[in-house]
């Protein structure tokens, strides 16, 4: 019997990862190589250092990459510009679009335009390099450069080029359809031709068999390629947010909260995603884990580690208030800045215990902030939380700094919580899986590539501690939110 393995690519911020599965979910072979700079000669050079040379056998191959970058490509898929970063900003053109009449419609589609949001960054490259633009063929998320990448050899061109709905919706694809589509007024706002945008499918549509030179360079050639989705979607999907009612945080530098859900409801604190396999995914991100870091780092010349180890010595409730600022999400207010409430010049403690109470402050603000979500969305769609799962350092009864962390949130968040391994690369599998009949079912592709570490419950103890706070806190937030805009007008 032909062994099948399972590809999956992340192409990330800071490298890329390739991981091959056996259909039991066991890695076969994995490897990962940094990014020293954004461009798609870097890529390629870092997906050579990831080959994986596989036994004999069927290959089914899918990825994943960073929502929000544009690759402005000729017709043989060659940049013509740098990639986009999801990160770089066109806020003047940005502005430009919204002042336009038929803007009001896009909260609706599910469509957010900002100054970091591709087409903005797409007009500006057109405004500022027009004859270089007139070269450009295809418009396209790193996620389907490199599955085209994947397709065709470097002088066949690049006619018929698909992308996913989930890379598709921050370039500005109505989601609201029952088969997304790109949102006509918004591109004709932009006199930008829909004929540079690939084809919208679904994530695990099959897209070609990988016969490029590249692919045979890098172990993948003769795979079944399938269409992928952005890392966020991935990660979810790996987190196990599956199906209607499942919740997810993924806890790294930034923090994401993911809901499945049957439609969209908007909320001025959520934004969607069309769920790749069913549904919608509901979700919110700001950033957390860097901020811990940055107070560490700058204020204290701690790592991470010391600086949950000092945190972690402090009793629950003796710690700082911290505020958590979240200038990807509009549920707090970025120039309000990170707040610190409760500091008192108490010479009864050393400066040591004073260093905690603040790092521990930071530590439950950022907890804090992650649980004003399950109030909100259970509230929002008049329904519970069936599973809470994590993604994050450390594991269930770990004895490390960062395990120490969860088992907090655990209790900030009063419940139980499932941590996962972080498996982005198989998360971004199960929709291809499921296309090429590997699994029958989202349930058993899920038991065969999913894993968890262990179910982290929360101190009864330490959650009665902060049972006033989880109550008071975002409404404690919000007043001094509204007075800071009052006095500054």
């Amino acid at each position: 019997m032909v062994a099948t393995y399972l590809i999956g690519i992340d192409v990330g911020t800071s490298g890329i990862r390739m991981t091959a599965y056996d259909t039991d979910g066991e890695i076969v072979l994995h490897d990962e190589s940094d990014i020293d700079a954004h461009t798609t000669d870097e890529w390629e050079r870092a997906l050579h250092d990831t080959a994986l040379y596989l036994p004999s056998g069927r290959l089914v191959c899918s990825v994943d990459g960073t929502s929000g970058t544009a690759v402005c490509v000729d017709e043989y898929g060659k940049s013509v510009f740098p990639p986009q970063m999801y990160f770089d900003a066109a806020p003047e053109h940005a502005k430009a679009i919204l002042e336009h009449e038929e803007a009001t419609e896009l909260t609706g589609r599910g469509i957010s335009i900002s100054a970091t949001s591709p087409l903005p960054k797409i007009l500006r490259l057109r405004d500022e390099h027009p004859a270089r633009f007139a070269d450009v063929e295809w418009i396209v998320s790193p996620t389907t450069w490199l599955l085209s990448r994947l397709d065709h050899s470097c002088d066949e061109r690049w006619r018929e080029v698909s992308t996913d709905w989930t890379n598709a919706l921050k370039f500005g694809a109505d989601i609201t359809r029952d088969s997304p589509t790109w949102y006509e007024p918004l591109f004709e706002i932009a006199s930008l031709s829909l004929d540079l945008l690939p084809r919208i499918e679904a994530p695990g549509t099959h897209v070609g068999t990988a016969e490029s030179d590249l692919a045979g360079e890098i172990g993948l050639g003769g795979a079944e390629l399938y269409q992928g989705m952005t890392d966020g979607n991935a990660s979810a999907l790996s987190a196990g947010c599956l199906e209607p009612g499942d919740y997810n945080v993924a806890c790294e530098s930034t923090s994401v909260v993911k809901y499945v859900g049957e439609s969209i409801v908007p909320h001025e604190s959520l934004y969607y995603h069309r769920h790749p396999i069913e549904g919608y995914l509901a979700g919110a991100a700001f950033e957390s884990g860097m901020i811990f870091e940055w107070f560490c780092d700058r204020l204290f010349d701690l790592d991470q580690r010391e600086g949950l180890g000092l945190a972690r010595t402090v009793p629950a409730g003796t710690e700082y208030d911290m505020y958590v600022q979240g200038n990807r999400s509009p549920f707090f207010d970025a120039n309000m800045a990170n707040s610190i409430f409760g500091i008192w010049p108490d010479n009864d403690i050393t400066p040591t215990e004073a260093k905690g109470r603040l790092l521990r402050g930071i530590a439950t603000g950022i907890a804090l902030a992650e649980y004003s979500y399950l109030p909100l969305i259970a509230e929002h769609f008049e329904t519970g939380i069936n599973r809470v799962s994590l993604v994050g350092s450390g594991v269930p009864d770990g004895t490390d700094p960062f395990s120490w962390w969860n088992e907090l949130r655990a209790a900030v968040w009063d419940r139980s919580v499932i941590q996962m391994e972080p498996r982005t690369t198989a998360g971004v599998l199960i929709p291809a899986a499921l296309t090429a009949s590997v699994f029958d079912d989202v349930e058993e592709a899920a038991a065969s590539l999913l894993r968890s570490r262990g179910v982290i419950e929360p101190d009864k103890q330490v959650s009665a501690v902060y049972a006033e706070q989880r109550r008071t806190h975002f409404d404690r937030w919000r007043e001094v939110r509204d007075r800071y805009r009052a006095w500054n007008g």
